[in-house]
């Protein structure tokens, strides 16, 4: 018998995929995203997904940069200047741009407040005299950005609790010392979130809950792209959709909350005693524009946004697939 005639079919097969590049072929690298974020229990999906192996699973590894300062606009500018592929950003700051000439596309929704777990609140000091939102009149509000959703909660929630919010003014403050000033009096109230409302809280008392002005689920922040770096790179975009996605539910599933805050603490430096009092984060797993629609109303009426916009026109086609 001669060496031809001992040569299976298996061997065949192999010997075929081999030389195509299958069986013998080393598996493709991750394609490496640069993903931009403000860090933070509602800023933390990147992280979560990065470190659990779902970005692996679907073929991708990340670089991410937490931005803290100017978070919302150093972001926008990371990802329209190209130092960061995908960012993280409030969904007005994105409507923002887009009014502007900037043409950014949401991608999957991130931070999403739900008011039977709020993770912000209204605070005022313990011993203050304060009661109702009518009892701000004439005081000075902190919130995190003069610009941003918190804002534009506060103000909303202030006009539905029938307080005259012409009587009061907002000054931008750093959510770190927001406890602080409400308690020395240097404020009459900050709108303030988690992972600083938890300890700010042996200070200071809850007065409402200003998200709650929008209902009782509100989409807040959201994963966005530019459009040409999308149209570019449509398969990165769909595979980076699935894995938000995917960690989305992951996090939002209670039993996994001990193991997501051990990756937040890595990241974000918690004390696991602040971790453990906190609210924590939830996250939107699909786009729903009922949720995002009145946010973005409420900065028309505000003044934050120059035209009414759907929200539908915000979202990228990437965020359809299944």
């Amino acid at each position: 018998m001669n060496v031809l005639q001992r040569v299976t079919p298996s061997m065949l097969a192999l010997l075929f995929f081999s030389s195509a590049g299958g069986l013998g072929a080393q598996p493709a690298a991750p394609a490496l995203l640069q993903i931009a974020t403000p860090g933070g229990d509602g800023n933390a999906l990147a992280w979560y997904a990065q470190d659990t192996g779902v970005f692996r699973k679907y073929g991708l590894d990340s670089r991410i940069e937490a931005i803290r300062r100017g978070s919302g606009a150093a972001i926008a500018a990371a990802v329209t200047g190209g130092s960061a592929d995908i960012g993280e950003g409030d969904i007005v700051s994105i409507a923002a741009a887009r009014e502007h000439g900037i043409l950014l596309t949401m991608l999957a929704p991130s931070f999403l407040y739900r008011s039977a777990e709020p993770i912000a609140a209204l605070i005022v000091a313990k011993t203050s005299a304060f009661k109702s939102a009518k009892d701000l009149e004439g005081s000075v509000i902190a919130v995190p950005s003069l610009e941003g959703p918190a804002k534009l909660a506060t103000q909303k929630w202030l006009q539905q609790h029938g307080a005259d919010i012409a009587t009061i003014k907002f000054v931008e403050l750093s959510p770190a010392n927001m406890a602080a000033s409400v308690a020395q009096g240097t404020v009459a109230a900050a709108s303030l979130n988690e992972p600083y409302l938890a300890p700010a809280l042996d200070r200071t008392r809850e007065l409402g809950y200003p998200y709650d002005a929008f209902g009782k689920t509100v989409q807040v922040s959201v994963w966005f792209a530019r459009d040409d770096w999308v149209k570019s790179h449509a398969d990165l975009a769909a595979r980076f959709v699935r894995a938000m996605r995917e960690t989305a539910a992951w996090a939002n599933d209670p039993k996994n909350r001990p193991q997501s805050a051990a990756i937040l603490q890595r990241y974000d430096s918690f004390p696991t005693e602040q971790i453990g009092r906190m609210r924590r984060a939830a996250y939107g797993e699909r786009f729903d524009p009922a949720v995002m629609q009145p946010l973005l109303d409420a900065a028309v009426q505000q003044k934050s946004l120059p035209i009414p916009i759907d929200a539908k026109d915000l979202i990228s086609s990437s965020a359809a697939v299944k």
